[in-house]
């Protein structure tokens, strides 16, 4: 696999967690799935679980997407790093050339 394939391959797996993040809350049930509308203790316990559940998944959201974002550098920074290699294999085969022409 070269550089380029695998920036490629980063940076889809970027875009995967920030479309991860942007959908996140879609997996929230609402506090009713958890009991919150019940009445007294076992309403609070509901509403106290879907407060911590909401909670879990912003956070969670936020991480993928600066994961997406790292990931997206990585990708960034091997497509630099392949470009070097074939800057410097340019200029190695442009040397050689002159040598065997001289």
């Amino acid at each position: 696999m070269r550089l380029d394939d695998l920036a490629g391959r980063l940076d889809a797996a970027g875009d995967e967690l920030a479309s991860a993040s942007t959908t996140m809350a879609l997996a929230d049930p609402g506090s009713r799935a958890l009991g919150g509308d019940a009445p007294g203790g076992p309403g609070e316990l509901g509403r106290a679980l879907h407060r911590t559940l909401t909670t879990a998944l912003t956070a969670r959201a936020r991480e993928a997407s600066a994961h997406g974002i790292r990931l997206a550098e990585t990708a960034e920074a091997l497509r630099l790093a392949a470009q070097g290699y074939r800057t410097a294999d340019q200029d190695a085969r442009r040397h050689h050339q002159r040598q065997e022409d001289a």
